[in-house]
């Protein structure tokens, strides 16, 4: 068994410590190089900065991109439109299909945007755990 100061142990058979014999090709460099570019674009994505703070419209709510906060102002203005005509019930359920559509939107937005940084940071972090896995196998 391979062992490190750090405490690090690792069984000799495990996949990947011989990349000559499991034919596994890893370099952390290249990882780390991948999760920073991917940082990279996702303020343009997200409409959030990596320390979380909001690039989007003023009003945005966190995770939210500023097109999608200015389609909800527009949305708003067309549904309460739409909720004036009178005598057409319809338009009343139309606008809060609308709304109710709008905001399923976004709440799927947000969890793809926050899916999307746990992705970035576990590249990362993967590019660590095989550097110090590669100690241990030379060890």
């Amino acid at each position: 068994m391979a062992s490190t100061d750090n405490g690090w142990k690792l069984e000799q058979s495990w996949p990947g410590l011989e990349a000559d014999r499991d034919g596994v090709e890893y370099s952390p460099s290249k990882l780390v190089k991948i999760a920073n570019d991917l940082w990279a674009k996702y303020p343009e994505v997200s409409g959030i900065d990596p320390t979380g703070k909001r690039t989007g419209a003023t009003g945005a709510t966190a995770g939210s991109h500023p097109d999608v906060d200015q389609h909800r102002f527009a949305l708003d203005a067309f549904a309460t439109q739409l909720e004036g005509v009178r005598n057409w019930p319809g338009g009343q359920t139309f606008a809060g299909a609308l709304r109710q559509s709008h905001d399923e939107l976004s709440k799927v937005y947000r969890e793809v945007n926050e899916k999307l940084a746990i992705a970035f940071q576990l590249i990362d972090v993967g590019a660590g755990n095989y550097e110090r896995a590669n100690v241990a196998n030379e060890s």
